[in-house]
């Protein structure tokens, strides 16, 4: 025999499959997206990688959400976030503070990685978010869906003097 509030728990199941349904978002329109405050408040500059390959679709509303939840750790409201193609090469997480030593960038396949950095409301910290993803290795048999994005806070301080949001 069934409990009492089984009928209105099986309800409330069916509801909440139904609220999270997945929808399609609509592809970038330009080389740069950037998103207008929203009920959230937070400032989100996307540019997405021109060379990926069609299958992976526009990354910024995915990869949005991989940043916000890679930097909450941080506990600070979030003000701006701005997103670019391709890793921190390198691992200059501040291009353009100080100089440039030389070095070798990893092989990277166009739509694998992004970068992102992070200010927040009342502080003067930045934080540097790397986002990847894998990849299969044969770019001609492209995976029927685009692979998940995965972020990794690498830094949260105060930026070097002579670094600016590119």
């Amino acid at each position: 025999m069934a409990p009492p509030h089984a009928p209105a728990l099986r309800v409330a199941l069916i509801v909440a499959v139904a609220a999270c349904s997945p929808t399609t978002s609509p592809s970038p329109s330009s080389e740069t997206r950037a998103a207008t405050p929203g009920a959230s408040g937070i400032d989100v500059s996307c540019t997405p990688d021109r060379q990926a390959p069609d299958y992976l679709g526009d990354p910024c509303p995915a990869v949005t959400v991989a940043v916000e939840l890679a930097v909450a750790p941080v506990r600070l409201p979030i003000a701006q976030v701005i997103i670019e193609p391709g890793p921190f090469y390198c691992d200059d997480v501040w291009p353009g503070a100080g100089s440039e030593a030389p070095c070798y960038g990893p092989n990277v396949q166009p739509g694998q990685f992004m970068h992102a950095w992070v200010s927040f409301t009342g502080s003067s910290n930045v934080a540097a978010v790397m986002v990847g993803r894998d990849l299969p290795s044969a770019t001609a048999s492209p995976a029927p869906t685009a692979p998940p994005w995965t972020a990794t806070l690498v830094r949260v301080e105060v930026p070097p003097a002579g670094w600016s949001v590119p």
